[in-house]
């Protein structure tokens, strides 16, 4: 068999999943995520339900996979992969996921009572991930013991901080939110990297 016949089932695989991933988006556009069914989904996606169980347990396995993509996606778009830690990131962060945050509420505008399921872990994970990214090129940080524990603790706050912002209805500038927020949570890492120098 050839290389490029090797790849075939692969790249058939990632199609499928990228028509059942767009046909939810497009549903999601039209009306509330609790009315969509996974009919709906294979409907439009033109895969049977067998196929759709083949990549996903159910639909709100779709849900947080694609919020996961989004915020991903954003992340790659707003955030050079280069960048370490520092205040101003931190910042960016914050404003990067407040601005995901409002980008959800307006791409799922037709929403059921029951509103979206949650998603935050999924967010908070990938934050937790370039976080943990930035923190681990410094040397001080990385002889603390408390790492998991400020990272998941900074991780929710910035979370929490946008979340907070996009739920507002008279809204200050997302900028000059995140400038103001960002010195609030920055001290939870500088005091684990200074209890690290003395020893914890």
């Amino acid at each position: 068999m050839s290389s490029n016949e090797s790849k075939l089932p692969d790249l058939r695989v990632r199609r499928t999943r990228m028509m059942i991933e767009k046909a939810f988006t497009e549903l999601l556009q039209e009306k509330g995520f609790q009315s969509i069914t996974v009919q709906d989904i294979t409907e439009r996606a033109m895969v049977n339900r067998t196929t759709f169980y083949d990549h996903f347990v159910d639909k709100y396995a779709l849900f947080e996979h694609t919020m996961q993509m989004w915020f991903r996606r954003t992340l790659e778009s707003k955030m050079p992969a280069d960048l370490q830690y520092c205040v101003s990131n931190v910042a960016l962060l914050i404003e990067t996921l407040g601005e995901f945050l409002v980008q959800v509420n307006d791409h799922c505008a037709i929403r059921n009572p029951e509103g979206l399921p949650s998603f935050d872990d999924q967010v908070v994970g990938l934050v937790r991930e370039l976080l943990t990214t930035w923190l681990d090129k410094d040397t001080l940080w990385r002889a603390s013991t408390s790492q998991t524990l400020t990272v998941d603790m900074v991780s929710w706050a910035m979370y929490g901080a946008a979340r907070h912002w996009s739920l507002q209805k008279s809204r200050e500038p997302m900028k000059a939110f995140a400038g103001r927020v960002a010195p609030m949570i920055s001290p939870l890492i500088e005091q684990t990297k200074a209890l690290a120098a003395f020893g914890e």
